[in-house]
């Protein structure tokens, strides 16, 4: 059996989650959003977030192993605000779910403020995922 070489960066995953959570503005700009919609898009978000927390620490590993220990640190520094925001969503959440948008998300959009909508309707694919971010939780 031969190996399966993953040809996705970390670098490109990152990109490609933050593309998906920039194409959710205008489901959270819409004024009438169920609550039910609001928690499946705010559990994609943390769910997108710990996923690029994941990549984070996929690129750092090889830095680490051949010794890049500033250059390490200093990445690291820079992606530190995606733990940090993912933790604070998670806080405002009750046991109903999410009752309001989390002020958390802000932070979020500011930080992918260069990323630009993506020309494409998506879908609803964000649906299901309070349920699965409820199983992983």
């Amino acid at each position: 059996m031969s190996r399966i070489i993953s040809t996705e960066t970390p670098g490109r995953k990152r990109a490609s989650i933050f593309k998906l959570i920039v194409s959710l503005m205008p489901a959270i700009r819409a004024e009438k959003v169920s609550a039910e919609a609001r928690n499946d898009i705010i559990a994609f978000i943390v769910l997108s977030l710990e996923e690029v927390d994941k990549s984070v620490q996929d690129t750092l590993a090889p830095w680490e192993k051949r010794g890049y220990w500033s250059k390490a640190d200093h990445f690291r520094m820079e992606w530190e605000w995606v733990g940090q925001v993912r933790e604070s969503i998670i806080k405002e959440e009750t046991p109903a779910g999410w009752q309001k948008w989390p002020e958390a998300l802000v932070k979020v959009f500011v930080h992918l403020a260069d990323i630009k909508q993506p020309r494409k309707k998506m879908g609803r694919f964000w649906e299901g995922s309070y349920m699965l971010y409820k199983k992983q939780k």
